[in-house]
């Protein structure tokens, strides 16, 4: 109720919501996905009610997969810019001392921060819910699929929210704050898989011997990025000789097939649960940190 009640969350809930700029934006953003999934219905022929090739359930799971793909990206594009700027905006247009001024403690300023930013990405995500939901016509995808998704992407938003406020908080330019979120945030998800292959280099020219990479070498080494939590939902074989590989689909094919081979406990820690886990935990310790630099007592010092 204190997080509902929260007057960063409530001022900026009005102000925004009141004015014609987020109609637009969710029109624009389902008018979009509704465009790339007619592109790609119409590219393979699956509105032609007079073709006569035999219809492949396959692509119906692709058009998910393609829906998902752009929904993702977007959300590491459109959160840490909108979050990059929450305090260092604050404090280029002079009203940061006036905030700090009040009765509302410092981490309630960076909760409510962090929250508007998330609540616009829920709005965005439910508005997509028809969208995806053509996709059920076809068959292929289930609805807990679709629930661990929504889980999945608002404990990410929530994490790269808390990461522009971080930045936000501890660089005095915006523009500033905005680079130094988009760098850590491509670290951490692509960087991880350089920390894999450099562990599996290490590891073979201590051995003298090739690596049996299991489950646990990729969970201990990617469950940090965004992108290993996002493989527990990429539908995709990752066919070499198939008109429609994808590295991505590789990679969700390889891990998925790991886990099946796992035989350790380690087999219900799936990539999106572990990532979960690492984003709230991350998040947590982000915005005690922020709060800690946001404290005007601190900021005298």
């Amino acid at each position: 109720m204190k997080i509902i009640n929260n007057p960063i969350l409530l001022k900026d809930m009005k102000t925004k919501l009141r004015g014609w700029r987020t109609p637009v934006l969710i029109s624009c953003y389902v008018l979009l996905l509704t465009g790339i999934l007619l592109l790609f219905f119409l590219g393979n022929n699956m509105l032609d009610r007079y073709s006569t090739s035999a219809f492949d359930p396959r692509l119906a799971v692709d058009a998910y997969n393609y829906i998902i793909v752009f929904q993702f990206a977007l959300l590491f594009l459109i959160v840490p810019a909108m979050t990059a700027t929450s305090i260092s905006g604050e404090r280029e247009r002079q009203t940061l001392e006036l905030m700090l001024v009040t009765q509302t403690p410092t981490h309630d300023i960076i909760i409510g921060k962090i929250l508007i930013s998330v609540a616009h990405s829920i709005l965005l995500l439910l508005s997509s819910m028809p969208v995806l939901g053509m996709v059920f016509f076809f068959g292929g995808i289930g609805i807990m699929e679709i629930v661990k998704l929504l889980i999945f992407y608002v404990l990410t938003s929530f994490f790269v929210a808390s990461s522009g406020v971080f930045f936000s908080t501890l660089f005095r330019k915006s523009i500033v704050a905005i680079i130094s979120t988009y760098i850590f945030l491509g670290l951490l998800t692509f960087g991880t898989f350089f920390v894999l292959g450099f562990r599996a280099i290490i590891m073979e020219y201590v051995t003298h011997s090739s690596i049996d990479v299991t489950y646990a070498t990729y969970l201990t080494s990617l469950f940090p990025s965004p992108v290993f939590g996002f493989t527990s939902f990429y539908f995709d074989k990752g066919d070499y000789y198939s008109f429609r590989y994808s590295l991505w689909g590789e990679l969700a094919s390889e891990i998925n097939s790991q886990i099946a081979y796992e035989t350790s406990i380690l087999r219900f820690l799936k990539p999106w649960i572990a990532n979960g886990l690492f984003d709230i935990l991350a998040s947590a310790l982000l915005i005690f940190m922020s709060s800690i630099m946001l404290s005007p007592l601190i900021r005298k010092k």
